[in-house]
């Protein structure tokens, strides 16, 4: 056994029976909790009224009364007349039960239709079809349009608030998602700069403990005797570039000194090797 259908349910079931979702133009109009507009609120008003427009809709009032359990319908019966003042209006009336085990035989008042959801999704299943006031004989009074026309003024109402609520939500979320998007960037962006600061900070105090030195941005400013101006730092700099060329200098010199040298040996080899062949022909000459 399912779980017992609410009013709320058994309303939107009701709407489907008369108004097809997603259709333009229905043909009539659904009103749930229609009230006197202007009149005696004890009077009682109607569950559910629908409107028709078109002939295939009869261009009838009709009305509905809705009942989710045993105790809800003997509760209507315990109040005779509670629902005449709007069963007297309309075409039809009718009960819609959840369940029509609800009402037993000869409960069901004069005139009064029956319904219930049945195996259709679109469709309600008719139990007893009501009498119906002929239309050329039958006109709702002037109260009931009216009472109709404000419900329907204030659903109209509630629903231009509803929709304006949906589009400021949407808005807002919208914005609030460009907030967090701007927000999370920034936080990339400043952990990154830190990154880079960081870096920046470490290798600056490298340079600082190289040269012996903490470097003074200030140029105008006096820095202590452990401080180094950046004049000072090009200073450096151009006495490493001297360094570097002395240095260049001193390579090409020890280049040529290891040149000549080689020469020198090798000229020495020749005369030796030379004083040897002339010794030689001295001793053949001897013998």
């Amino acid at each position: 056994m399912g779980e017992p259908i609410r009013t709320g349910q058994l309303l939107e079931l009701l709407k489907r029976h008369y108004i097809k979702p997603g259709v333009p133009l229905p043909g009539g109009i659904f009103l749930p909790e229609v009230g006197w507009n202007g009149g005696n609120t004890a009077a009682g008003g109607c569950d559910a009224i629908y409107v028709g427009f078109t002939s295939t809709s009869g261009r009838i009032l009709v009305g509905h009364e809705l009942k989710v359990s045993r105790a809800d319908w003997l509760n209507e019966l315990n109040k005779p007349g509670k629902a005449d003042g709007w069963a007297d209006e309309c075409h039809e009336w009718w009960l819609v039960v959840s369940d029509p085990a609800f009402v037993h035989d000869g409960e069901l008042p004069a005139g009064w239709g029956l319904m219930s959801p049945g195996t259709s999704k679109t469709r309600m299943t008719v139990h007893q079809k009501p009498d119906r006031k002929p239309t050329i004989e039958h006109q709702p009074s002037w109260k009931a349009v009216r009472s109709i026309m404000a419900r329907q003024d204030t659903l109209r109402a509630a629903a231009i608030s509803a929709a304006k609520d949906d589009a400021h939500r949407a808005a807002t979320a919208e914005v609030e998602d460009r907030v967090q998007q701007r927000i999370k960037s920034e936080l990339g962006r400043a952990e990154n700069d830190g990154l880079i600061l960081s870096t920046t900070r470490q290798r600056l105090q490298a340079l600082e403990k190289a040269l012996g030195h903490n470097i003074n941005w200030d140029e105008a400013r006096v820095g202590w005797l452990n401080h180094a101006t950046l004049a000072e730092i090009a200073q450096i700099r151009e006495a490493l570039e001297m360094g570097l060329g002395v240095k260049a200098a001193a390579r090409r010199l020890a280049g040529a000194q290891n040149s000549h040298r080689m020469d020198g040996l090798n000229r020495l080899e020749r005369a030796v090797t030379e004083m040897r062949a002339a010794l030689a022909q001295l001793e053949s000459l001897d013998v």
